[in-house]
């Protein structure tokens, strides 16, 4: 009995997770308003923040990808800086897998980061 009552929800919840991760792959949801052009060592990269913003992975426009950021530096507009927003233990930038990026952001931090791509 039990079995069948988590079925339906962990059906319920593969498919929406499957509908979020497809909505993605084309154009961003309308409400997704914070697109970020990353330069990364492999080329330009055309990516949306969700709503929720800064700390939240990069989507690749066009992909099911994401880029999550592992290691943070940031310079303030006036020039302050770099001063470290995220380190994640264990990561290592030097891994051949690291994505490394940049890019200025709105109100003109420029923001460098190491991380993976899925």
């Amino acid at each position: 009995m039990i079995i069948r009552l988590i079925s339906p929800l962990v059906l319920m919840g593969s498919i929406s997770l499957w509908a979020a991760t497809a909505a993605v792959a084309g154009a961003p949801p309308p409400s997704w308003t914070q697109e970020r052009v990353l330069e990364c060592d492999e080329g330009t990269v055309h990516t949306y923040l969700t709503p929720a913003g800064f700390g939240t992975p990069f989507h690749v426009v066009g992909t099911n990808d994401v880029i999550i950021p592992k290691y943070v530096e940031v310079v303030l507009p006036t020039g302050e800086g770099p001063y470290v927003t995220l380190d994640v233990p264990g990561f290592k930038a030097s891994n051949k897998h690291a994505v490394h990026c940049w890019y200025v952001d709105p109100i003109g931090l420029e923001v460098e980061f190491w991380g993976t791509r899925r």
